[in-house]
């Protein structure tokens, strides 16, 4: 291993712990809230389980790791609203703030080898082994980064109302041409697979318009409502909120109003366009390359 390779190896580790520890001490803080009041979406059989939504809550921050039949695209999403002291508050900022680093010491390794950067994160798995045991008997898996990237959302202060909304699944579609395909693939590790469509690519004409597309998984957002202190109306603000919003709470202060959502967007099915002009299968499946369809 190059002396850069070991030096981004020691940071990733550093901060890795770092955010561990941040996040013990931020779960700590919301288990000892509990004169505060919580609301965590739960689905029936959490529901007749009687699952404590505190519990929930810290479990979700906690989430750093693949369960086993989770999609390697897919996050832990939940509604929740959790109320807070200060204290928890600041450790909540000082878990986001460790979250910042180890990102970017993970992005860090974008300057070496894949090789090298393959090794440097196996070797994060090794040295997290305790941890990683103790995860695989809860049915967790693997780092998921994402879930280790995204910040606890919080709130300085008490709004009025909090609205969720699911966004619809969808996907997006991007143009590209025959040879950024062939780049992607060639920058690919060489499998099988990857030999068969580049030989499927070398088949169809070079000036060829391809389709890239991205699913896109549905998503929390919250429309929160603040009381407006110059006037009558009120301020809005939208946020992603992919796990429980932290809201600062004196001790006798409620929850702001807010309507309870499904754990899990409700399935809607859409009426598919009678104009899409992209093959359902597709053509290079490796890297999401469609083909458009042909209406002569």
């Amino acid at each position: 291993m190059s002396d850069s390779a070991s030096i981004l190896r020691i940071t990733l580790m550093e901060n890795f712990k770092e955010l561990l520890i941040c996040l013990d001490a931020f779960c700590a803080m919301v288990r000892r809230d509990t004169v505060l009041p919580v609301w965590v979406s739960r689905s029936e059989a959490e529901l007749l389980e009687n699952l404590d939504m505190r519990s929930k809550a810290i479990q979700l921050y906690r989430a750093l790791w693949y369960e086993d039949d989770q999609d390697g695209r897919e996050t832990l999403t939940c509604a929740g609203i959790v109320g807070a002291g200060p204290d928890t508050l600041q450790a909540a900022h000082l878990c986001n703030t460790a979250k910042d680093a180890f990102k970017a010491a993970v992005l860090a390794l974008k300057t070496l080898k894949r090789s090298e950067a393959t090794a440097v994160l196996a070797d994060l798995h090794r040295r997290q082994e305790s941890v990683a045991v103790a995860m695989r008997r809860m049915g967790a898996a693997r780092l998921n980064l994402k879930q280790a990237y995204r910040h606890i959302p919080l709130l300085d202060e008490r709004p009025l109302k909090i609205g969720f909304t699911w966004s619809r699944q969808g996907r997006v579609i991007q143009r590209t041409s025959t040879a950024a395909a062939r780049c992607l693939l060639e920058q690919r590790a060489e499998t099988p697979q990857t030999r068969l469509e580049l030989q499927r690519l070398a088949e169809i004409p070079d000036d060829e318009m391809l389709a890239k597309v991205r699913s896109v998984c549905p998503h929390l957002r919250a429309n929160i409502v603040f009381a407006n202190p110059k006037g009558s109306s009120v301020q809005r603000r939208l946020m992603q909120t992919p796990l429980p919003v932290l809201v600062p709470l004196q001790p006798s202060e409620r929850l702001p109003d807010f309507v309870p959502i499904a754990p899990e967007p409700v399935d809607m099915p859409r009426l598919r366009r009678t104009d899409v002009r992209i093959e359902d299968a597709p053509f290079l499946p490796s890297i999401r390359i469609h083909r458009y369809r042909s209406f002569t």
